[in-house]
């Protein structure tokens, strides 16, 4: 059957009438039965077809983006009806980096439980926000700065060293009666270049995974069926205890009943935990953290 078509006049041959694709600009068109007196008419044209199918691609590459897990949290903005919009962190890129940060730092200071419930709800939260390794890398450094300065200034060398533990007696004897296990904690705490780079950059991350694993542990022991990414960013963000590091000693006991009082409301929200379990839970973490900070883990 041979036929003009309604959108770029040309003829066209086709075989029945009904919707068909022009094969000469690629509208959609209908083309009506000459028998029952039916015109013919244009669907969709080339160009709205082409924008069509621009805004399915567009829409499949967002859903896409959305189903990666980025392990430093959400870094474009996207927006989804029905999902909670989470921390100030989660919404960075909206706020601004210096403004999230602050907003995120009051929010844990001064509502924990309820920044952790928000946390729980983020929608993209990803894995480990950079928020908690920044301050992760803070805590790292101001308490290894402090450890190295105060050793330095009072044992300026090897003999100061150890005539100090000479002077303890029987007492200091028991403790190291290897003069070699001596010098090797002496030279730690004269560490080369490389050694302080590797300490800096590798026990940032070890102490969020360490910490995230005895929180998801303890949770797990009693009862709770939290998953563990959602104790990966509740260990990121209690990092900001480590901000109190930047005072030698004090400050890291201010630092230390402050991070307990936050995985104790952490505990409570991300586990519904109420009464003893989040007592039991928190303890669990004191015990352990001691610990591992005993074994030089974190």
């Amino acid at each position: 059957m041979i036929t003009e078509c309604p959108s770029c006049k040309k003829v066209i041959s086709v075989n029945v009438p009904g919707t068909v694709m022009c094969p000469k600009c690629n509208s959609l068109v209908f083309i009506g039965d000459p028998l029952k007196d039916e015109e013919n008419r244009v669907i969709k044209t080339a160009r709205e077809l082409k924008l069509e199918k621009d805004v399915e691609s567009s829409k499949k590459k967002i859903e896409d983006e959305n189903g990666f897990l980025n392990p430093f949290g959400e870094m474009k903005r996207v927006k989804k009806a029905g999902f909670f919009k989470g921390t100030p962190w989660d919404r960075w890129h909206e706020l601004g980096f210096a403004e999230a940060f602050i907003k995120t730092t009051k929010e844990i200071a001064t509502s924990p439980e309820k920044f952790f419930k928000d946390m729980k709800h983020a929608a993209n939260p990803g894995l480990m926000p950079i928020y908690g390794i920044i301050l992760a890398f803070l805590t790292v450094l101001f308490q290894t700065f402090w450890v190295l300065k105060l050793f330095q200034s009072y044992f300026p060398d090897f003999a100061t060293f150890r005539d100090t533990f000479l002077k303890m007696g029987d007492l200091g004897a028991s403790i190291f009666a290897d003069e070699n296990k001596l010098r090797m904690i002496y030279d730690q705490m004269y560490p080369d270049g490389g050694s302080l780079f590797s300490h800096l950059v590798l026990t940032p991350f070890m102490s969020i995974v360490v910490t995230a694993f005895i929180l998801h542990l303890g949770s797990v022991m009693l009862g709770s069926k939290t998953r563990l990414p959602h104790f990966y960013r509740m260990s990121s963000f209690v990092m900001v205890t480590g901000l109190f590091s930047i005072f030698p000693v004090i400050g890291n006991i201010a630092g230390f009943f402050w991070r307990v009082f936050l995985v104790h409301k952490g505990g409570m929200a991300l586990n519904n935990f109420n009464g003893r379990k989040a007592y039991l839970f928190t303890g669990f973490y004191v015990a352990m953290q001691l610990f591992f900070s005993t074994v030089g883990i974190i």
